[in-house]
């Protein structure tokens, strides 16, 4: 490099170096007014003129991935052997969500950025130098973080919802030096935890931002996805609150569905209406939903559905399973449903397990549905969460009919839910539902899962033991 170039090259590091937003250019990168107010909480820190502590709670959508890696770059940049040590509830999120977009925010950078920053598949080097960039640690055990001393340090907490407070406790013993800046930042999805304690107990020790997707750019967010969540789940739901307003979940849990709008969909004027629609990805219904008893006092339940409507129910206490299924069939025959016509999906935990081989030994088309199987869309944390806010959707869009019982009433409405650390939607499981003073839920979980049609999305799953998809989701067909 000549002498004049070596010139120019260093008054485009000190300009850089310098400023965040020198640097934002030299990306090609223009922030919003939202992201511009952490990156200039992040100068002011650099500066000495603010905190550097930061945190920042936000919605989905805003760009903050984009955001804290802008702000780990330049810091790691601005010193001489600088450092940016970001770490996670998963390492996962650490190299496909963080470092992936960090390659992406150099790839279109100035050409001098690119000479400089190495983005490789597990770290990022500056200058070549391995101890000079930006590394990625989970945030799962304490001594993860021994060895970073480095001055002027950095530590981005992403997802900081998810992360333990001892690790946050061991992040800021990291950070000795007065220069260091520690950012955590996420979606609130919890109250029980470090990131919570910020924006509460520990205001006075951190500079709070919170990020609202409701205010964002269009360009950013798009507002048909709030206006979705805020149909789906409620405007005053947990699931809005931290998805759209990036608001901490109230302190207690949501349920699921209200009474006044199951009440709608038992109305009998709606019966017939229900019989003649059509399942979501096409096609007219004729399904059972079966839920069995795992206790002397528990139900065994069959709910037939044709269309959108349940047309015959029955349910069998104190009755071994193996009986229900027969009835199940007896059901089916005087229906008039030829097999080839028709599914059934069973409830194949617990009592379930020892009755599945009666479906395939009498050629029945038949869905294993296991509660705890991986979920198809990937906001729900297993797969009878997704079943049961499925059914809340065509509840609340008033296009499904259910018959007029109390019991059914009380046990749909009265299901709770919660947000996990990881911002996934979990249903509470029977037991919980239970320890709050209710009979095992067994009527509601029968009718959910007739209306369960997600399977029928990822295609025609034809074996659990030779198909991927099948493993996956936990669900078997008749082979």
């Amino acid at each position: 490099m000549s002498a004049r170039s070596r010139e120019h090259f260093g008054e485009f590091y000190r300009h850089t170096s310098e400023s965040i937003y020198a640097f934002c250019r030299a990306l090609n990168f223009k922030p919003s007014w939202q992201q511009q107010e952490l990156l200039n909480a992040v100068q002011r820190a650099a500066d000495g003129t603010g905190s550097n502590w930061l945190a920042c709670r936000s919605g989905q959508g805003p760009g903050k991935t984009k955001t804290s890696t802008i702000a780990g770059l330049w810091w790691a940049w601005r010193w001489i052997d600088g450092m940016t040590v970001v770490t996670a509830p998963t390492m996962r999120q650490c190299r496909d969500v963080w470092l992936v977009e960090a390659r992406k925010t150099v790839e279109a950078a100035d050409p001098a950025i690119q000479r400089c920053i190495d983005v490789t598949k597990s770290k990022v080097t500056m200058f070549g130098r391995d101890d000079w960039g930006a590394k990625l640690v989970t945030a799962t055990k304490e001594t993860n973080f021994q060895g970073y001393h480095n001055p002027h340090m950095a530590i981005i907490a992403e997802e900081a919802s998810g992360i333990p407070r001892e690790i946050i406790e061991t992040c800021k013993g990291t950070l000795s030096n007065n220069d260091a800046l520690f950012l955590q930042i996420g979606n609130p999805n919890t109250r029980d935890c470090a990131f919570f304690d910020c924006f509460n107990s520990q205001r006075h020790r951190w500079f709070c931002l919170r990020w609202n997707a409701e205010e964002s750019p269009t360009w950013i967010v798009n507002p048909q996805r709030n206006k979705d969540l805020e149909d789906e789940f409620g405007r005053d739901s947990d699931v809005y609150r931290v998805r759209v307003l990036g608001e901490f979940p109230i302190a207690d849990p949501n349920c699921v569905l209200s009474s006044e709008l199951v009440e709608v969909i038992m109305d009998p004027d709606l019966m017939l209406k229900a019989v003649a629609m059509q399942r979501d990805h096409g096609g007219h219904a004729k399904q059972f939903g079966m839920d069995f008893a795992r206790f002397g006092g528990d139900e065994n339940t069959i709910f037939r559905r044709s269309g959108n409507a349940i047309v015959e129910w029955a349910r069998y206490p104190r009755t071994d399973p193996s009986e229900v299924v027969d009835k199940a069939f007896l059901m089916q025959k005087e229906a008039g449903w030829r097999d080839q016509d028709c599914i059934y999906v069973a409830d194949a935990g617990g009592m379930g397990q020892g009755v599945m081989h009666r479906f395939y030994d009498a050629g029945k088309e038949v869905v294993e549905f296991h509660n705890g199987g991986c979920a198809i869309d990937v906001d729900y944390d297993n797969r009878i969460t997704e079943a049961w806010f499925r059914f809340a959707k065509k509840v609340k869009e008033r296009r499904c009919y259910v018959p007029r019982d109390n019991i059914l009433l009380q046990q749909l409405c009265g299901r709770q839910y919660y947000m996990t650390r990881k911002g996934k939607i979990v249903l509470e499981t029977k037991d919980e539902y239970m320890k709050r003073g209710y009979e095992s839920p067994d009527r509601a979980d029968g009718t959910v899962l007739a209306f369960d049609d997600e399977i029928l999305a990822v295609g025609n799953v034809t074996s659990r033991d030779n198909n991927p998809a099948a493993r996956l989701l936990g669900v078997r067909t008749r082979r």
